[in-house]
């Protein structure tokens, strides 16, 4: 019987599998899973979806004998190496980037706590926001994680000082020289000011939302970096993280989400104590 066949020949393929072979299968599958992931977390998605979408004209123009213009597809099509190499340019290099880099080293140290100059530049950002909100001075503050986003920002004044909240505080007072744009914290320092960074093209946010919580949510898209925006018009203090924006921080749990994003092994705090874990503050945040 056709089972029995089959029985047979999976036996068959079992006796020549091998060690390597789970290998190979183990190392393939997390590759496509971090391939899924990483284009799940971009704009890489909406680009592929119109690569796929080209593919399905190209070849119902070949079925329906569409001959103009599947001789037009078809020759675009045998330049889509090239041109997805082109395209996807910023993607490739912030994969190579995350290859080539080890994920502990820069906010933690040698016992795999976060450094001393770490946690202090997180409390002036917390403090700072908000002292900030309490004014309603707008701001826009990005974290510099693992990507390098100096591709993905334009204009800026080199600053390379201390974190400190009365810095931050200075740089965002209205009608100073310093205040329009995003500061960008890189290495615990401030390293820039006035930077202007990419809006987002999700048609699905808010339309209250102004250019400041647009650019925020924009630069969290193309990049792992952690921003704070805070709202000259309500006050209120909001994270933007790889494209979601949670709203309603203040300053001990804002203090406590930058921390938790850029603690890779996903630290969570005890909400029993007063404070908030990350499904507790991204529920909050949709509800505000």
């Amino acid at each position: 019987m056709w089972w029995e066949n089959f029985y047979h020949a999976a036996l068959n393929q079992l006796a020549l599998f091998r060690i390597t072979d789970v290998i190979d299968i183990l190392a393939v599958s997390y590759l496509v899973y971090k391939a899924l992931k990483f284009i799940r977390e971009t704009r890489t998605m909406r680009l592929l979806k119109g690569v796929v979408l080209l593919i399905v004209i190209t070849q119902l123009s070949y079925f329906f004998q569409l001959n103009t213009l599947y001789y037009i597809l078809s020759n675009v099509l045998q330049l889509g190496l090239i041109a997805l190499l082109i395209v996807f340019q910023p993607e490739l290099r912030r994969v190579l980037e995350h290859v080539g880099r080890t994920s502990m080293g820069k906010w933690f140290n040698s016992k795999g706590e976060f450094d001393a100059e770490a946690m202090q530049m997180i409390r002036e950002v917390s403090k700072g926001a908000q002292a900030m909100a309490n004014s309603h001075t707008g701001a826009l503050i990005v974290i510099e994680n693992e990507d390098n986003i100096d591709t993905l920002i334009s204009s800026g004044i080199k600053v390379h000082a201390e974190t400190t909240s009365e810095l931050l505080e200075n740089i965002f007072v209205p009608n100073t020289p310093l205040h329009d744009g995003a500061v960008v914290i890189r290495d615990n320092k401030v390293e820039l000011a006035t930077c202007v960074l990419p809006l987002s093209q999700n048609p699905n946010i808010r339309q209250e939302l102004g250019t400041r919580h647009r650019a925020g949510i924009g630069i969290s898209e193309e990049s792992d970096a952690v921003v704070i925006i805070v709202s000259e018009e309500t006050g209120k203090i909001s994270i933007a993280y790889k494209g979601v924006l949670d709203t309603g921080y203040h300053e001990d749990s804002l203090r406590d989400r930058i921390i938790e994003l850029l603690n890779s092994s996903g630290l969570t705090q005890n909400t029993s104590e007063g404070k908030f874990s990350l499904k507790n503050l991204t529920k909050r945040g949709k509800e505000e």
